[in-house]
């Protein structure tokens, strides 16, 4: 108890330090999904729309507290601490079974003193919660459950399901924890235990599972980001570290669906998404092996170095910030070379240890394979700390007792020493700075601060003036505070150091049609389908500026290049149908828009434009039907109902005039 209320105090107060923090204010990216699904669930919308994109466990978790407290930031974050403070305990107690208890004790308070654990358990992010599962994982493992081995491993196996549901990636620990279960339980009870485990795992998982396939239609065991994020780490732009895949706007199109389906011109499954980006990163692989290898050997040093290679939130930028991490001072670079240190010397005892270091082996590749950030590694950083504690409490004492045993020591430490030095691998601080500049002006956008958005970007252009994404940024919040001609200004500047860059050439040509500079909208759209051949809104979109310009035949064009390209593309066949009518081809109009409903008989759109259709051949009945179909699905267009009344009245005008002539 001592040490779980001594890893909270210290952690609560981070959390009242940093109330204020504008990435709770204005969450964006992962944490805005998390909070965005968490609401709707608290709401009541308990099966989503599509597959899940990232772990649901977190979501769920945040629905059930908003749903009880209403969206209390502070409460969350408490109730988070106050997982990562029983952490710190588990961390004892694992310690405590397979290394002596002053071991396990210290090895508890160096992770309470890990700041960046307190810093990423007071985000809105799942980390604190995978890692209290992956350590009552370990913690049921080891404990002794006297003649209940099944039921050990049965709830070991729905614990490793549970954590999957958090961060799939630990699911590559299962094989290790079969390993240990066929070489530690009875004999006769050996495969019962086995099997328990993981069906217990599966049972946890299949949730996740049937909702995805109910919901798309779609065999997602878990969730559909895993292609993207192996993209990110193995590609002819992989770092190592998160880089965001050129092109795609993060903020608009986070799950990058709408990407995809401009690459490939239709619509796309989730799976399918995941597997876009699975072929290119397959390609980029077989093509440049050696790339490929040097890649995995970076991010293999950057899993270990001391950096804390930030995503979103800079930890190294944020704990100048508040005070308490000052306090909480130890950091990465000790933990891991002490840790790595203390599993060299322990290797004597692996077999007493495996499940620890199974545990640090296969989460660490399962990382690795990917992408290295800091938030991703926190799940490892309780075993690193035993191995850490190992090292300081019983290694250094004995290696430096004789010469003799010095010279090695001092040699081994001096290397892991070395290797998990932060500035060893030549981290752009200055790139870190402009990315937190991006995020920040971007979430005061969101609220409405322009100047201070424009501040943030501004301090963004200083550090990086020739990168085309800083005047990108700059022109998005200029867009969206109606400053188009300063939006305009910049999306030129961006393209004038990038010039390819369909999506830019894009949204420069959407802020030309808004300002109604419909000529240069034009050329932009024609550059942006130059680089892009399969860019279905842009030639919807230019199809829309030549019905501007008084050119329907080009707009027809537009809009029947775009079916070809989609062929559920629903605007582009209302589209098509407008532009038809305005030609006089009204009839070929009703046959667009019947086509329309054929293809997506949820569209409401085209019933509404296939009445209007109607009313204009003087088909009132069939112009009243449409309407009506189309009110079932809007049904709070009072414009739409004025018009039914009015195709009604017409029609029983007609009737009586009819029956007037029969007379």
């Amino acid at each position: 108890m001592l040490l779980f209320l001594f890893a909270f105090a210290l952690k609560i107060i981070y959390v009242i330090q940093s109330a204020g923090s504008l990435s709770l204010r204005v969450p964006i990216l992962d944490a805005q999904y998390y909070d965005d699904l968490a609401k709707s669930i608290a709401a009541g919308q308990f099966t989503q729309k599509e597959a899940f994109f990232m772990g649901p466990l977190y979501p769920y978790f945040v629905a059930l507290v908003y749903g009880v407290f209403g969206r209390n930031l502070m409460l969350l974050r408490a109730i988070q601490i106050c997982g990562g403070s029983v952490t710190v305990v588990l961390t004892y107690l694992v310690g405590a079974k397979i290394f002596r208890p002053s071991v396990a004790l210290l090895g508890a308070l160096m992770l309470a003193l890990y700041g960046a654990g307190t810093f990423y358990e007071g985000q809105l992010l799942m980390e604190w919660l995978g890692t209290l599962l992956d350590m009552l994982l370990l913690f049921v493992l080891l404990r002794d459950f006297g003649k209940s081995h099944v039921l050990k491993f049965a709830l070991a196996g729905f614990l490793l399901g549970l954590s999957a549901l958090a961060r799939a990636n630990i699911l590559i620990f299962a094989p290790v924890v079969l390993i240990w279960i066929l070489h530690v339980a009875k004999e006769e009870r050996r495969f019962v235990s086995a099997a328990a485990f993981v069906v217990c795992a599966l049972v946890a998982i299949s949730p996740a599972t049937v909702h995805n396939y109910a919901v798309s239609k779609d065999a997602v065991p878990i969730t559909w980001n895993g292609g993207m994020n192996f993209y990110i780490g193995n590609s002819d732009e992989a770092t190592g570290a998160f880089v965001p895949i050129r092109g795609v706007d993060y903020v608009r199109d986070m799950n990058t669906v709408r990407y995809v389906e401009r690459m490939v011109g239709r619509d796309v499954k989730p799976s399918e998404v995941s597997s876009y980006w699975l072929k290119r990163a397959r390609t980029f692989i077989e093509a440049h092996p050696g790339a490929e290898l040097r890649l995995i050997l970076r991010k293999t040093a950057l899993f270990f170095n001391g950096f804390e290679v930030p995503q979103i939130e800079s930890y190294d930028l944020s704990k100048t910030r508040y005070g308490i991490f000052k306090v909480l001072f130890v950091n990465f670079w000790l933990l891991s070379s002490l840790g790595l240190a203390g599993m060299i010397y322990s290797a004597r005892e692996w077999r007493r240890r495996f499940l620890l270091y199974g545990f640090i082996v296969s989460y660490s590749v399962s990382i690795i394979l990917f992408f290295v950030t800091a938030r991703y590694r926190v799940q490892v950083v309780p075993a690193v700390s035993l191995f850490a504690a190992f090292c300081a409490a019983e290694v250094l004492p004995r290696s430096f007792a004789t010469l003799r045993r010095a010279i090695p020591a001092t040699a081994i430490f001096g290397v892991l020493v070395f290797l998990a030095w932060p500035g060893l691998l030549g981290i752009d601080m200055n790139y870190i700075r402009w990315r937190d500049h991006i995020h920040e002006g971007r979430q005061w956008s969101m609220l409405g601060e322009t100047d201070r958005a424009l501040a943030e970007i501004n301090g963004a252009v200083a550090l990086r003036p020739d990168d085309a994404e800083s005047y990108l940024q700059r022109a998005i919040i200029y867009k969206d505070a109606g400053r188009l001609p300063d939006a305009i200004e910049d999306y030129v500047r961006s393209l004038r150091i990038s010039p390819v860059m369909p999506g830019v050439h894009y949204d420069l040509a959407q802020a030309l049609r808004e300002a109604r500079m419909y000529r240069a909208a034009a050329d932009e759209y024609l550059k942006a389908i130059a680089q892009d051949s399969l860019m279905v809104e842009a030639y919807n979109n230019l199809g829309i500026t030549y019905r501007l310009m008084k050119n329907p035949e080009g707009a027809i064009r537009c809009f029947r290049r775009a079916i070809r390209i989609n062929p559920r593309h629903m605007k582009a066949y209302n589209n098509l149908g407008a532009a038809l009518a305005e030609s006089g081809d009204v009839d070929g109009a009703i046959a667009c828009f019947k086509e329309a409903i054929e293809r997506d008989p949820s569209y409401a759109n085209s019933y509404k434009n296939l009445a209007m259709a109607y009313v204009a051949k003087n088909l009132l009945p069939e112009a009243g039907k449409s309407m009506e179909r189309y009110l079932k699905l809007v049904p709070d267009d009072a414009g739409a109902a004025e018009t039914l009344r009015g195709i009604s009245a017409a029609i029983e005008a007609d009737a009586i005039e009819r029956e007037s002539r029969r007379r």
